[in-house]
């Protein structure tokens, strides 16, 4: 089967996932591997704008902390612009795709074995992960050297 980038295509693909940020990275690897992958970029795959954040990424995986409090930080941070159905559905599946991230290789920054959090923006207890001040970078890199093992995409 054809690698990322290659020059021979499939006939045909299953799934076209459309962009090759960290959401259309994550979506094509979270996708069963007997289905083929096609994964759209406008440029090559690790230029998109995902690879400049620099900020951290939120989840509530601190025993004192919950995801009904992510929530409620998140939808007050909103001032009424976000769809709260999307929000819960983040912030319940936050921790495990923190878990995801970490499994695959993903550098965050640790205090001793635990991984870092700090409290940051409107969050009311410290949730937010980082990887140096090139979070979005560590994440992508990580994303591309994965989805490139996998045959189908």
């Amino acid at each position: 089967m054809p690698r990322l980038n290659s020059p021979s295509i499939f006939p045909h693909f299953d799934i076209i996932v459309v962009g090759s940020g960290a959401a259309g990275l994550y979506a094509a690897l979270c996708l069963p591997v007997h289905l083929r992958v096609a994964l759209v970029t406008k440029n090559t795959i690790n230029m998109g704008s995902s690879n400049y954040a620099q900020g951290g990424i939120a989840a509530a995986i601190d025993p004192a902390d919950n995801p009904i409090l992510h929530l409620e930080d998140t939808l007050k941070a909103g001032v009424g612009l976000c769809d709260q159905e999307a929000v819960r559905f983040m912030v319940d599946n936050a921790a495990r795709a923190i878990a995801h991230l970490v499994e695959m290789g993903v550098a965050f920054d640790r205090k001793g074995k635990k991984l870092a959090m700090t409290l940051e923006a409107a969050h009311s207890h410290p949730r937010v992960l980082h990887s140096a001040d090139t979070t979005g970078r560590a994440i992508i890199d990580t994303l591309v050297i994965e989805a490139q093992e996998r045959p189908n995409i």
